[in-house]
């Protein structure tokens, strides 16, 4: 009689979870100083590609703001599935480690994965940037008139006049830069890709200032995910390297197997052999 399988068990090998870090925090300066790179890198794009507010076509502007900001975020996806590809390995060759019987150092267990690894190295790069995002989205506020400087027709024929420049000295007078302005510089430097989607971002301030948080959270939101994806990555290529050994070992059995074959391995055989052939030769001289 067939025995039925019991209930609860899969045909299918389970696959073990993935061992995480328990000193991760040593590897977190490391990842800070990648991302700091990054943040960099993006500051400088931006001021490189903040001409395309001079561009009149409004599709071409945005099309050419899309593509940069979808390469800022495959950069930043790039590097968060590279570190998580590297610490899944590191995890799995603990594992390794531990049943052939070896204790792996310290230095194993920092290296190997943790999402909290990412998550906190995210944080301590992008976090400031991201909560003065947050308080100019709170505070945001429609776009009012500058005073602008007097024109010069007015200037240089009245300014003898202090019966018309004395109402006029307000319009002269410039007011600086308050906390608010400095703090919303610094979130822009970061977002300046962004900014090039809206045509003009003076007039338009109080949209980009509700905006911001998604706009920094971009970042580190595509560095977070590319690093989830880390240890499916890296089981990916150990399945192909298995694939490829398995491969290898049967073109090797077959080379042997032809070798045996064959007096000599560089010889080519072709279903007789070359003695065989010079005798039948004779024979038919």
């Amino acid at each position: 009689m067939n025995k039925t399988p019991e209930r609860g068990k899969s045909s299918k090998k389970e696959k073990k979870p993935l061992r995480l870090a328990g000193r991760w925090g040593r590897q977190v300066p490391g990842l800070v100083g990648k991302l700091v790179v990054i943040l960099i890198a993006i500051v400088a794009m931006g001021l490189m590609f903040s001409a395309l507010q001079v561009l009149e076509s409004a599709w071409l502007r945005m099309s050419l703001s899309l593509i940069i900001i979808a390469g800022i975020l495959l950069l930043c996806f790039g590097d968060g599935l590279t570190t998580g590809v590297r610490d899944a390995d590191a995890s799995r060759f603990y594992t390794h480690l531990e049943k052939e019987g070896r204790t792996p150092s310290a230095q194993d267990d920092s290296a190997c994965y943790h999402p909290l690894k990412a998550l906190c190295a995210a944080l301590l790069v992008f976090g400031i940037p991201l909560a003065i995002a947050v308080y100019l989205a709170v505070t945001a506020k429609p776009y009012t008139y500058v005073l602008q400087d007097l024109p010069l027709w007015l200037t240089d024929n009245y300014a003898s006049r202090s019966d018309i420049m004395g109402p006029l000295g307000a319009y002269t007078a410039s007011s600086g830069m308050v906390v608010k302005d400095w703090l919303r510089m610094a979130v822009r430097l970061t977002e300046l890709v962004y900014v090039n989607l809206f045509s003009d971002p003076q007039i338009m301030v109080q949209q980009i200032d509700r905006l911001s948080p998604l706009f920094v959270a971009s970042y580190p939101i595509a560095y977070l995910i590319g690093y989830l994806c880390g240890p499916a990555q890296s089981a990916k290529r150990q399945a192909q390297n298995r694939r490829a050994k398995k491969i290898a070992a049967r073109r090797a059995q077959k080379n042997k197997v032809a070798d045996e074959l064959l007096d000599h391995p560089k010889q080519v055989h072709y279903g007789h052999r070359q003695e065989e052939e010079k005798k039948r030769k004779k024979e038919l001289v």
